[in-house]
């Protein structure tokens, strides 16, 4: 496990995890046994592209995560289908967030930059 985020959305918690992958967990009182309850699969062609941050959107309709191999994924929590593959950094990627009200995605990383960018 790389990450705890402080933010989670609606009893839900998505926890970063060295296999590649964003793990969201339910972590209300008297939750079903199997607590796991979704998986978003990042980019998995080497311990290189390990995911090492994630966000919630403030909506909870969107998961992020920034990536050792440069790129942000931006997931749909419903379908899980991978909707933004961001490029743009030239260092892994340490921290993402969304705009609390517009559709803002940040990232920072290890190159010393901050990118933001736009998303629908």
């Amino acid at each position: 496990m790389t990450l705890i985020p402080a933010r989670f959305s609606g009893g839900l918690w998505p926890i970063t995890v060295l296999l590649f992958t964003v793990r969201v967990w339910d972590v209300r009182p008297f939750a079903p046994k199997e607590r796991c309850v979704k998986i978003f699969q990042g980019n998995v062609h080497n311990f290189e592209k390990n995911l090492l941050r994630c966000s919630w959107s403030p909506d909870g309709s969107k998961i992020a995560a920034g990536s050792a191999d440069r790129f942000v994924y931006v997931w749909d929590t419903t379908s899980r289908r991978i909707l933004y593959k961001l490029p743009g950094h030239a260092g892994s990627i340490n921290e993402v967030a969304f705009h609390p009200d517009e559709p803002i995605i940040l990232s920072a990383s290890s190159d010393k930059r901050l990118y933001m960018g736009e998303i629908q």
